[in-house]
This record gives structure tokens, sequence and C-alpha cells, in this order.
């Protein structure tokens, strides 16, 4: 008997870049083929509970710590205040051992797939000869010239088709680049000790290129495919998945009664990484929905105080999905992850976007530009949330274009797409 088709999806960070892949695993094996995700081993558990092969690539989040002497907390708010950390002192740090693990994942593997950023893998399918496939969660890393991402480093950036500004985004796009070429010259002296060739491209900016299949694991609603992309690039729409411990989503039995002992609630919550800075987020939070004569359901994370919600008009949780939780509240705040903001939007429900790090700022202008809702900094959170979310609660237009946008973004099947997508590089083989 001939075994199926074995495909390595590689990945590394927070839930936001786990279960878009566990969806995509999912898909590719109700197609017939074996997906093997290769990522920590802080993930195992759910990566089998789907039955999904589990390979262990990268550092476990215990390892971070005692590396960096950090605790998780710390190493979130290390990131939020520079991207610069995150790719020197944790990406390229274990880039020549994560590499190596997923090279020895990926000998038996038919096709080779990775997030943008997981340059470990584009060079195991050069070493072992095999297809590659690179994904991207959200546009920022698609980095359009044509539809830049909206970073506070860089407020200039603005779509454009010609013009001055267009010329602006290709210099501030040259620019960035001799900061990430020493990043890519790092990289090839990974490469260099695996006997692979230097790096076809700059290792951020190139990362869907020269690629077999690249794919934008996002909806385009958020952004189309841009002029100038590569041509094997497509973006097929956002892959959703939100299960706890694996298996059928499903609501804790706490907020099922809550929900139905009273009016839609306002929903907090910042997803699975800024989770563990959140300031006053919640206390925030929480006032400004009893100043208005709201409900709140806090969603605090594993390591939040469930007992900040003190009264019956609110309910703390350290997790609940999406899914379920968005579709019944009244207004979504939340950090502005591109996992979090997509599932608010096929919830067609408004929302208030307070980003803390990376795309999240990004993400936050973009549900701004499509009129689904508003943005605050975190400092302004604190001093205008209150007025912010009445304004949006009582804003018509955001609610209609929300619902709109909502019927819209729950038609995408991202993961069957993209499954269907890579089986086909597996068809030619």
């Amino acid at each position: 008997m001939n075994r199926s088709r074995r495909v390595i999806l590689a990945t590394a960070g927070s839930l936001g870049d786990i279960h878009p892949v566990i969806a995509v695993g999912m898909a590719l094996q109700t197609r017939g083929l074996t997906a093997v995700v290769a990522t920590s081993v802080d993930y195992r558990a759910k990566i089998e509970a789907e039955g999904l092969t589990f390979r262990e690539v990268g550092p476990s989040i215990a390892r971070l710590e005692a590396d960096t002497g950090l605790d998780l907390a710390q190493l979130t708010a290390r990131i939020a205040r520079s991207d610069r950390f995150l790719f020197e002192n944790i990406m390229l740090a274990y880039a020549g051992k994560s590499t190596r693990q997923l090279i020895e994942a990926s000998r038996d593997a038919d096709i080779v797939a990775g997030l943008s950023f997981a340059v470990g893998a584009r060079i195991a399918a050069e070493v072992l000869g095999k297809p590659f496939v690179s994904i991207a969660l959200q546009p920022t890393t698609v980095f359009s010239v044509f539809d830049p991402p909206k970073l506070p480093a860089a407020p200039w950036l603005a779509p454009a088709r010609g013009g001055l500004q267009l010329a602006i985004n290709r210099l501030t796009l040259a620019i960035a680049r001799q900061t990430t070429a020493a990043w890519t010259r790092r990289i090839d002296r990974v490469r260099a000790e695996l006997g692979a060739p230097p790096s076809p491209g700059d290792i951020f900016f190139d990362a869907l290129r020269h690629a077999d299949l690249a794919l934008g694991l996002y909806s385009p609603l958020l952004s189309p495919r841009q002029p100038g992309a590569p041509a094997t690039f497509e973006v097929v729409g956002y892959a959703a998945y939100d299960s706890d411990d694996g298996g059928p989503s499903v609501l804790p039995e706490a907020l099922g009664a809550f929900l139905e002992s009273g009016p839609e609630p306002l929903v907090f919550t910042l997803g699975s990484a800024a989770v563990n800075t959140p300031g006053d987020f919640y206390e925030r939070g929480l006032a400004a929905a009893r100043a208005l004569g709201r409900r709140s359901i806090l969603l605090v994370g594993p390591q939040g105080d469930c007992a900040i919600a003190d009264g019956p008009d609110a309910l703390a949780l350290p997790y609940a999905p999406y899914s379920l939780l968005f579709p019944r509240a009244a207004a979504i705040v939340h950090q502005g992850g591109v996992g979090t903001t997509q599932q608010a939007l096929r919830a067609g429900r408004p929302q208030l976007v307070v980003p803390h790090l990376g795309d999240q700022y990004d993400n936050a202008a973009r549900v701004v530009r499509l009129g689904a809702g508003l943005t605050l900094s975190r400092t302004a959170f604190a001093r205008r949330g209150e007025a912010t979310l009445a304004r949006l609660l009582e804003d018509a237009p955001a609610r209609t274009a929300a619902a709109r946008l909502g019927d819209l973004a729950r038609q995408e099947d991202g993961a069957a797409a993209a499954a269907a997508r890579i089986a086909g590089v597996a068809g030619r083989r």
C-alpha cells in the first residue's frame, strides 16, 4: 500500500501562529494527506488531540525563560518594545538548532511548509530537495508597497497606486532592507554550515518569494492580493480554529449560563500573547462597561486574575472559543492580533482595537479602514476607553458594516483552500 503524502507545517509563536496551522493540517488530512506540525513542545497535546503528527522544533517557553533569564511576561514586554529583540534574541538565536531539528523532522516529508519567518523551513526544503510552501498569516509580513503596514515606527506609510506616496513607500522599504540585511547574513552562516547556498533574498521582505507556492492565510477583506506580489502567491482566506484542548470548540458552562442570563455583553480579550502583559486593561475595561451600564466578559488568560469580575454583571475566564463567544457580544475590545481580529470580523460585531505589539497596529488600522470599528492606543484607552466605547456602541454605520463584513468573512475557508493548493503541489511530485 502506498503511504499518503506527508506535509511538514512549521510554525512558532503564540496561539495566533499555531491555530491556523492546526486548521490547515486538519484540512490536509481530510484530503488524505498526512500533516506533521513542527513547533514547540508546548503545543504537543493540542496538536495530537486533533489527530495530527507532532515533531518538536524550536525552544519551549521554559527554555526561552531559562536562556534569557526573563519570565513570560518580561519576554512579551521586551518583544512589545522592540521587534529587534524578537528577531535577534529569539528567532536568529535559535535558528541553527531549530533548522537542524526541522531537517530531521522533514526527511520523510513530501512537502515542507512554513510561516514567513520560519526560515528553517526554507532551508530544510532546499537541503532535502523538497518543494517549499511559504505561508503569511497577516498582511504585515507581505509588506506590499501598494498596501503597506501601518506601524508606529513609520506612520507616513499609506496605501498608494502611484505618485509621491508610492515613492515614499518604496524608499521606506529600501531603508528597512538595510537593517534586515544583517539578519540575512546571520542566516546565511547557518546555511553555510548545513551546505545550503546563500539566501535567495532578504529573509524578512522576500519571505514569500522563491517558493513553489506562497499563501496569504488571511482574509482578503484585510488586504487582497496586491500588484507586485510573487506569481505563486494567493490570498486564500482565514483558517479558523479555536479549540482550547483539541476537539470541538465548546463554551464553558459558566459562560453559557452568563450569556443566557442577560443582554449581550462587552467582551474584553488580549489574545494569547499581549495577555501576558495586560497592565490595567481589564480593570479599565470593566470600569468602562459598568459606567455604560453594560455587562462584560473578561478573557484574562491562564495566568490572569478571574477574581477581577467581582459582581453579577461580569464574568472572567482564562479562555473561551471566540467563534462561539464573539457573535453574542455587543462589541469586542481586543489587542488586534490577526486571529482575534478575523474572528471578530467573522462574528459581525463592532470592534475597539487596542494594539500592544507587532502587527496589531496594522490590523487595527485595517479594521478602521473597513468601517468595522475604532482603535485607541493603550494609554488612550486608559483615558478615553469609556467615551470611545459609548461612541462605538451608538455607531449604526459601524454595526451595519461589521454585520456585512461578517457575512463575507464567514464564507471564507482558508484552511480548505490552502489544503487544496498544497495538495496540488503534492500531486505534481
